[in-house]
Parts: structure tokens; sequence; C-alpha cells
């Protein structure tokens, strides 16, 4: 049950950081992560 509990709030804290964030941080955000993603490709 704990760590169903750990991951409701993980997901409800992260849907919160989401909402809060303005979308242009969003996108800088996403753009990080596919640079990231790529590198972990080329590896």
């Amino acid at each position: 049950m704990d760590t169903l509990i750990i991951w409701v709030l993980a997901i409800i804290g992260f849907g919160l950081f989401v909402y809060f964030v303005p979308y242009k941080n969003i996108k800088i955000i996403q753009n990080k992560l596919d640079k990231i993603i790529e590198m972990l490709e080329k590896k």
C-alpha cells in the first residue's frame, strides 16, 4: 500500500508541476529531454 500512496502523490505532484509551470518552460524541458534521449541512443 505504501508504494501505491507514493505513486499517487508523485503523479499528483507531477500534474501540479506541469499545470503551474508556464508553457514555454515545458517546451524547453521537452527539448532538453529530446537532446538527452538522442545522446543516450548514440551511445
